[in-house]
C-alpha cells in the first residue's frame, strides 16, 4: 500500500508508515491488532509525548523540532512507534529525513540491514533514535548562529524594529524547541523501566547511554540558549528605552527653547501694545536678534547644567 513501506531481515519487522491518515493507521492496526486508543492519538493534532505498555507491544510518542527555511520558524512534528519483540512501526509525516535515511541504508546495504535487524526490534528503536537525536544538533548550531547575528548587530544603526523582530522570532524558536524537547528523556526512562525480558534492553546499554548523553546535551545547550536571548532582549530593550529617552530630551529641549521666543514673538505682534520696534529703523533685525540671544542663553544654561 501506498505510504507504507517494510524491511524483514532474520524475522523482524520495520513497518514505515509515512503518512499520519486514518486511512493507512487503519490497515496497520488490522494487521497488528493495535488498541483504538493507540491509533487516535496517532492521527492530528499531535498528543503529548508519552509511552503505554499494552498486552504485546508498546505505543511511544515524541516530538522532534522541524525548522522551515521559509518562515525562519521553528516548529516540531509528531512520530509515534509500535514496539514489541519482533517488529518495529514508525508513523510519521515524512518531515524528518534521518527516519528514511536508515530505512533506505538498512534496504540497500545488506550488512547494515544484518546489524540493525539482529537482536529484537529494540535495536533498529534505539538506532533510529539516535540518529533523530543526531539531526537535532544542526538545528542547535544554526539557532546559535542566530543568536550570534543578533549579538553583532545588536550595537549597530541596523537595530531597532528589525532586530526587535528577530530576537522575538529567535525567544519563540527556542520556546518551541525546549517543549518539543522536555518529554524526551521522561519517556526514554519509563521505556527502560516499563520494558519486559522480551526486548533484551540491556543488550543496548551503549545506546542508552549515548541517548542520555544527547538528551542532557541538548537541554544544557537549550538552557544557554535561552539564557542569551533573553540577556539581548533585555539589552534591546534597554537600548530602545535609552534611544527613546534621548528624542524625547532633544525634543523637550526644543520645545523650552522655542517656547519663551515664540511667546516674545506674539507679544511684539499684539496691536494694542504697542511695539516699540515698530516705527524703529531695523526694528525687525533687532527683534530677531534678541531672539537668537535668548535662545542661546537658554541653550548656554542647559549645557552648564549637563541637559544637552
Amino acid at each position: 500500500m501506498k505510504n507504507i513501506y517494510q524491511l524483514e531481515n532474520q524475522g523482524k519487522l520495520w513497518v514505515n508508515v509515512t503518512k499520519q491518515s486514518e486511512k493507512e493507521l487503519r490497515e496497520i492496526q488490522k494487521r497488528f491488532g493495535f488498541d483504538e486508543l493507540d491509533v487516535k492519538e496517532s492521527l492530528p493534532p499531535f498528543q503529548r509525548p508519552k509511552i503505554v505498555k499494552r498486552d504485546s507491544y508498546y505505543f511511544m510518542v515524541l516530538h522532534f523540532p522541524v525548522f522551515d527555511r521559509e518562515t525562519f520558524r521553528l516548529g516540531f512534528t509528531e512520530v509515534d512507534f509500535f514496539l514489541s519483540q519482533n517488529y518495529l512501526v514508525t508513523v510519521h509525516d515524512d518531515k524528518l529525513s534521518a527516519i528514511e535515511t536508515l530505512f533506505n541504508e538498512c534496504k540497500k546495504d545488506i550488512s547494515s540491514g544484518n546489524k540493525y535487524f539482529s537482536g529484537t526490534a529494540a535495536h533498529i528503536l534505539f538506532e533510529l533514535l539516535s540518529r533523530l537525536f543526531d539531526s537535532i544538533f544542526p538545528i542547535l548550531l544554526h539557532v546559535n548562529d542566530d543568536i550570534n547575528l543578533v549579538d553583532r548587530k545588536l550595537f549597530t544603526k541596523v537595530s531597532g524594529r528589525k532586530i526587535t523582530e528577530e530576537i522575538l522570532r529567535l525567544k519563540t524558536n527556542i520556546v518551541t524547541f525546549r517543549r518539543t524537547m522536555q518529554g524526551h528523556r521522561t519517556v526514554l526512562e519509563r521505556l527502560l523501566s516499563y520494558a519486559g525480558r522480551e526486548l533484551d534492553i540491556p543488550s543496548f546499554q551503549n545506546y542508552i547511554n549515548s541517548l542520555r548523553e544527547f538528551t542532557n546535551e541538548i537541554w544544557h545547550i537549550l538552557e544557554s540558549q535561552k539564557e542569551s536571548i533573553n540577556a539581548l532582549h533585555e539589552t534591546n530593550e534597554s537600548l530602545l528605552t535609552l534611544r527613546t529617552n534621548n528624542v524625547m530630551r532633544v525634543l523637550t529641549i526644543i520645545s523650552v527653547t522655542t517656547f519663551p521666543l515664540t511667546l516674545l514673538a506674539t507679544i511684539f505682534a499684539i496691536p494694542t501694545l504697542g511695539n516699540p520696534f515698530t516705527n524703529l529703523p531695523g526694528g525687525f533685525w533687532v527683534v530677531l536678534i534678541i531672539m537668537i540671544f535668548g535662545a542661546i542663553g537658554m541653550f548656554a544654561i542647559f549645557k552648564k547644567k549637563d541637559w544637552v
